[in-house]
Order: C-alpha cells, then sequence, then structure tokens
C-alpha cells in the first residue's frame, strides 16, 4: 500500500515535489498513443528494478518483492479507483445474476 507514515514520507515528498514525477509523466505521453502503455512499463521496470536490487544481486526472493511492489501498486489503483466506477456501472446496468449469493 502508499500509505507510509508522515516521518517516512517527508525524504519522499521532497524528490516528488522537484517535478520528477511531472517531467516523467509528461516524457511518458509525448511518445506516439500506441506506444504511451510500453513506455510507462519500461519507466516503471526501470524505477522498480533500480530500486529493488539488492547489492549482493538478485535472489529469487528480491526478484519476487519486486514484482510484489508492482501488483500491490496496481491493486491498490483497482481498489480505489476501479471498484467504485464498477459498481457504479451495476448500479446503471444491473448485476449478473451469477454474482447473486441470495440462494
Amino acid at each position: 500500500m502508499p500509505y507510509i507514515k508522515d516521518r517516512d514520507r517527508a525524504h519522499l515528498a521532497c524528490a516528488i515535489e522537484m517535478n520528477w514525477v511531472a517531467r516523467i509523466s509528461n516524457a511518458i505521453q509525448s511518445v506516439p498513443s500506441g506506444k504511451i502503455k510500453g513506455a510507462l512499463n519500461y519507466v516503471l521496470c526501470r524505477i522498480t528494478l533500480a530500486t529493488m536490487k539488492p547489492k549482493s544481486g538478485w535472489s529469487y526472493t528480491s526478484l519476487s518483492d519486486a514484482v510484489s511492489v508492482l501488483r500491490d501498486a496496481a491493486d491498490e489503483i483497482e481498489r480505489r479507483m476501479m471498484a467504485p466506477y464498477e459498481d457504479e456501472a451495476i448500479r446503471k446496468n444491473g448485476d449478473l445474476p451469477e454474482f447473486d449469493t441470495a440462494d
């Protein structure tokens, strides 16, 4: 989860506020539209692998940890942003009968 204590956010906030997020985001958005997902994948992989690589080199555990970080971020986006969207679609269009747990 991206929710860390305020004291742990302080030094990260400085780097984020230096506009590096906006610069990377703008650079990714400047690639042709059909290649944005690939560009974002490239950047996320580079940041994750550079950050998570142990000084002793990769192991199964450290690679698993790197993948876990990306999955956790994706899960949080899905939970916070996609789930409400899907809930609204269910209210508007009706649910699937297979999800009915009444019986």
